[in-house]
């Protein structure tokens, strides 16, 4: 079965088409290309696109009544006429009720809605006889009576139908192909492309902006109430999360390169984890980021910043600014690293270099006020951040991995926990305890390099998995066991997995 369209309806096809076309050009060159690409080509062909697409009206699908010329012109005789009122147009949908008297045939009474002129209408008030073009016919038999809210029908979808899918076949189809070699040019919008220096203006001028639109938004002292800065540095987006201290609601403020919004967001923060925005100086924060790379670089090769995120991690604790990092490996996790607005960056170590992870532990339990010769240790624990590294115990570092020591003194028990990239987090609670533990210096990097040795011997673990180890010190679960213990797992190994003695001696090849 074969579908006869209308010439109007054809050459309104095409447009539809041609408008997909052009729509897709736009939106694919702007996309996938630089700033200058989408804002001289791209946006031109966009608006270009909706210029020339159909566009329903109440006459667009309506055929213009049109006189007949010809020998073999149908006569009518129009009974009666009615013209919609809702317009001052000069085109507007008519009603025609008239006798038909086509040429050699039998008259019929047929009634059509046309789209009729302002002269055409006058002139049938004045003289209801005239002809047709054989074209515009009405049917003898009408099974419907025609009404003004058929116009202008299934039409007025079918056309943005065809060109949304033709927009989007285009602009999928070839997805990998819109990316076009120019110029270069500075962006804005990402702090990855250019040199150092225009990254960290860059993102000196997009803190910039937000605090004006927060200031824009909410007034001037909102700025003092912030409880989280986002920049999405992917892209021209920037977020902040504004608490507000009347009723303790928060408000959402959007940014991005020709835009802004904002609207309120669940919230469960108070005002003791808000901090003063304007204090952070736009300028140091390029030096901040420059530092978090440098720190970053050395331990995992061709990072590139991706997101920054400022706030106050836990009640009236420091503000800390998180730097996160794209290793540019689809199967590599993104790396994150910590910083202090004072300029002070976390440091990003491996804890399977055992020498480094002491020395950071050593220095992270005077935090706790513990002495190293103090025997008050129930646990330490080191996993390393390769990805096939096993986790030995439940704990906070089992996917991060890094150093965790827990200890119990008779007046108080907690743990220190330092991932790479991240500051050293204290917790304890008072509580009645007797320490029954082992002290930080009667454990040390060689006796962990000793086990380690021994356990990729054990379990022919190879070299280059030497840094996917998890090893604690603890209290056994069974009671033949001597004390506090090594215990060791290299790589997911089975046949790797040990229980060593604090002077490292084998106890046996497996742990509980």
């Amino acid at each position: 079965m074969s579908v006869t369209f209308p010439n109007r309806t054809r050459l309104r096809l095409v447009r539809a088409v041609l408008a997909g076309l052009v729509l897709a050009t736009g939106v694919g060159l702007g996309a996938f290309n630089a700033w200058w690409v989408a804002l001289s080509i791209g946006v031109p062909l966009v608006f270009l696109g909706i210029a020339i697409g159909p566009r329903a009206s109440r006459v667009s699908e309506l055929t213009e009544f049109r006189r007949g010329v010809t020998r073999d012109a149908p006569q009518i005789e129009v009974e009666a006429l009615t013209r919609s009122s809702l317009g001052a147009d000069d085109l507007q949908p008519t009603m025609v009720t008239a006798t038909v008297s086509p040429p050699n045939d039998t008259s019929y009474e047929a009634r059509w809605i046309t789209s009729m002129g302002k002269g055409h209408f006058q002139a049938l008030v004045s003289s209801p006889f005239t002809t047709l073009a054989p074209d515009q016919l009405p049917p003898r038999d009408q099974t419907d009576t025609p009404e003004f809210d058929d116009h202008p029908g299934r039409w007025a979808v079918i056309y943005p139908a065809v060109t949304l899918l033709v927009a989007l076949a285009l602009l999928f189809g070839v997805a990998g192909s819109w990316k076009i070699s120019g110029p270069s040019f500075p962006s804005f919008g990402s702090a990855v492309d250019g040199d150092a220096d225009e990254n960290e203006a860059a993102l000196a001028e997009r803190h910039q902006r937000l605090l004006d639109e927060i200031v824009d938004r909410l007034g001037p002292d909102a700025t003092r109430n912030v409880l989280r800065l986002n920049y999405n540095l992917d892209s021209s987006s920037d977020q902040a999360i504004v608490f507000d201290p009347t009723n303790g609601r928060a408000t959402s403020i959007n940014v991005w390169d020709g835009g802004s919004n904002a609207s309120a967001v669940p919230n469960m923060d108070r005002a003791d984890k808000t901090f003063d925005a304007a204090t952070i100086n736009p300028g140091s924060l390029g030096d901040i980021t420059h530092s978090m790379s440098a720190e970053v670089s050395p331990a995992v090769a061709e990072t590139e910043l991706d997101r920054v995120q400022i706030q106050r991690p836990a009640p009236n604790e420091p503000v800390v600014i998180t730097g996160t990092f794209d290793p540019g490996d689809a199967f590599v996790r993104d790396v994150e690293i910590e910083a202090h607005t004072d300029g002070t960056v976390a440091e990003f170590f491996d804890p399977a270099d055992f020498d480094t992870a002491f020395t950071i532990a050593r220095d992270a339990l005077s935090l706790a006020g513990i002495a190293p010769d103090a025997p008050v240790l129930d646990e330490f624990v080191i996993r390393g951040i390769a990805d096939n590294t096993p986790i030995i115990s439940a704990s906070s570092i089992q996917n991060s991995g890094g150093v965790l020591i827990r200890y119990t003194t008779p007046t108080r028990s907690g743990q220190v926990v330092i991932a790479p990239g991240k500051f050293p987090e204290v917790t304890d609670r008072v509580g009645r305890h007797r320490p029954d533990g082992f002290d930080f210096d009667g454990i040390s990097p060689q006796l962990f390099d000793r086990v380690r040795d021994d356990a990729m011997k054990r379990g022919s673990v190879p070299e280059y998995d030497r840094g996917a180890v998890a090893m604690d010190v603890s209290e056994p679960l069974l009671d033949d066991a001597p004390g506090h213990v090594v215990r060791i797992e290299m790589a997911r190994v089975e046949a790797s997995k040990g229980m060593y003695t604090l002077d490292g001696e084998l106890i046996k090849a497996a742990h509980y």
